[in-house]
């Protein structure tokens, strides 16, 4: 998508450690990624990291899958991780909510939790946050580099509609609901 600056890092195993998109520019993005972890892209493998931004540019369109093996979440706490592991769970056109992943988890009282795992992804994309949303339905925020989460309900909704979600006005249908068993 022209306009869209994709920025990523890999492992030595090539595993995606962090990533990060903008519609701003791209050095918005690569700061983001940097910030993440202390990166030096010139070190950066390229075949790996080549296949990473493919990879990230298909889910853009809503076609991409990736999986959680291709995933380097050693950088993050064991509660985020479980709630990264839920969300990979959520499969493609289909959304769920905070208090959702939060039940799933073990409580209703870790909802803010899981908004907070949500609005800290490293891997953006690649870990659906976007499919997660609030108890109303309604897209809600969508943190992006260059924005405040505030204003980035709009691309939130365009990756969910690319992934075919359903809209009845400014909800997603509940027939795109998903409920994490």
């Amino acid at each position: 998508m022209e306009g869209v600056w994709f920025t990523a890092a890999v492992n030595e195993k090539g595993q995606l450690v962090a990533c990060a998109f903008s519609d701003r520019d791209k050095e918005l993005s690569e700061a983001v990624v940097r910030g993440a972890i202390a990166v030096d892209f010139s070190t950066q493998n390229d075949s790996f990291l080549n296949r990473r931004l493919q990879e990230l540019h298909s889910l853009f369109s809503g076609t991409g899958r990736m999986d959680l093996k291709e995933l380097d979440l050693s950088r993050v706490s064991g509660f985020r991780r479980r709630v990264y592991v839920q969300l990979s769970r959520i499969p493609r056109g289909r959304v769920t909510t905070y208090g959702a992943i939060a039940k799933r988890l073990g409580s209703l009282t870790y909802s803010r939790a899981v908004g907070l795992a949500n609005a800290m992804n490293p891997l953006p994309l690649a870990i659906p946050c976007h499919r997660v949303l609030p108890s109303s339905l309604r897209v809600g925020n969508y943190g992006m580099p260059g924005r405040k989460p505030a204003d980035g309900g709009y691309m939130k909704r365009a990756l969910l509609e690319r992934e075919g979600v359903k809209f009845q006005d400014d909800r997603v249908s509940k027939e795109c609901v998903w409920s994490p068993v």
